[in-house]
């Protein structure tokens, strides 16, 4: 194997392999854990950038559309009411609900808002063979902010809020629903398409991957957790005193205090996930009677009604997501700290499946916000958000930092001291 062969870190399981052929389209997986440690697309640069503008510019003209038109419409009672995402954002804040009024907008406005428009920044000049100004940092912006968009998760909510709503009035889909559909699937071709190392490339032409021999027995190969960069940085500054020399993210041998962050993210979301399911998440108040609907009493009206598939998916997101992300992390916590060796490819795989599914129980948030926002009809019915998505939406917050704070990598370190 030539000796200028790069070297590739598994951000998983800190793998360190060499890769001697990069396929021009394709992924590389990762010999130990099956994790993706490349992908690339067989275009040009110049190509791609080109046809990544071309979608970012029509997704960012979608989702003004998406925020300007109303998303439903209802007629009940002889009143005519209409709902943006703003509008549901405000109702939100105007009832002091600060928390929830922050997670529905960045999730639902401001994530894909940063992402696109960071992206617009970049690949504009890009384009026209120009590096922008801070184009490193603005990148950086794009990859953190990408866990938080939520498009996709937020269209399902709009279908079971139609479901629901039509039981109460007539229902009529907005313009906004459209392009909300649209801008999912530019998103989708934007993200499936888009090869971070050619934009890490374009952005920062003067750094690359550490070569096998550059590397000498007084350095430590350290994988940046934002760029993926292998940076050599010496073994007595190894816990976070130097920076990535492409992103300037500090670096870090293992995330710090990943253990401890971690469990103290998943107990309180286990406290949380208590009156989460017992306190109601949405309140109907009518004729001079009030009732509040918990999450398993939605999922209950919904399968009485006849929506059997809306209620199995709702029990699915909101019920037994949480309850899986718990158990999983709980599970991978206990075993790293007993240094278990128990079958690690498949804890890395419970790993990344947290990862995956734990946007899925915003559905929920997004429901209770749009049919409270809908349902505002002094003397006949008023809808309102309980304390129970308070609750609620705290634990999804929560969960998805605690995967965030923990380190896959601890899994394998356990493997590779019994092998020492």
């Amino acid at each position: 194997m030539p000796l200028n062969t790069p070297i590739i870190s598994c951000h998983d399981c800190g793998l360190l392999q060499q890769i001697s052929h990069m396929p021009e389209d394709g992924d590389i997986k990762c010999c130990r854990c099956d994790s993706t440690l490349r992908k690339r697309q067989r275009i040009e640069p110049s190509k791609s950038i080109e046809h990544t503008l071309t979608l970012v510019i029509t997704a960012l003209v979608l989702l003004l559309i998406a925020n300007t038109y109303p998303i439903l419409q209802i007629e009940a009672e002889g009143h005519a009411l209409s709902s943006t995402l703003f509008s549901c954002v405000s109702y939100l804040f105007t009832h002091e609900m600060l928390f929830l009024a922050g997670l529905v907008f960045l999730t639902s406005i401001g994530a894909p808002l940063i992402q696109l428009t960071g992206l617009l920044y970049l690949f504009l000049p890009l384009h026209f063979n120009h590096v922008p100004p801070y184009a490193i940092q603005v990148y950086r912006w794009v990859r953190t902010i990408r866990a938080w968009s939520m498009l996709e998760v937020l269209m399902l909510g709009i279908l079971v809020s139609i479901v629901k709503l039509s039981a109460l009035a007539t229902v009529i889909p907005g313009i906004a629903l459209a392009a909300f559909a649209l801008l999912i699937l530019f998103i989708a071709a934007i993200l499936s398409t888009l090869d971070t190392e050619m934009v890490w490339e374009q952005i920062a032409p003067d750094t690359q991957a550490r070569e096998t021999q550059q590397y000498t027995i007084n350095t430590q190969l350290v994988n940046c957790h934002n760029c993926h960069l292998l940076c050599t940085v010496t073994t007595e500054h190894v816990q976070g005193e130097n920076c990535c020399s492409r992103c300037q993210t500090a670096l870090h041998f293992r995330k710090p205090d990943s253990l401890n962050r971690c469990t103290a993210l998943v107990i309180a979301a286990a406290v949380l996930y208590i009156p989460a399911n017992l306190l109601p998440v949405m309140v109907v108040s009518g004729m001079g009677t009030s009732e509040g609907d918990t999450i398993m009493s939605g999922v209950l009206y919904l399968a009485s009604s006849g929506d059997m598939p809306l209620a199995i998916i709702v029990f699915i997101a909101s019920i037994c997501v949480p309850t899986i992300k718990l158990l999983i992390l709980t599970l991978l916590l206990v075993t790293v700290h007993l240094k278990s060796q128990w079958r690690a490819t498949d804890r890395t795989r419970l790993y990344r499946l947290t990862e995956l599914i734990g946007r899925w129980s915003m559905v929920d948030i997004f429901v209770d916000t749009l049919m409270a926002a809908l349902i505002q009809i002094e003397g006949l019915m008023v809808i309102e958000v309980g304390v129970g998505a308070v609750a609620f939406g705290a634990v999804v917050v929560l969960t998805i930092l605690a995967a965030m704070a923990f380190d896959p990598r601890l899994i394998w370190d356990n493997m590779e001291q019994v092998n020492e």
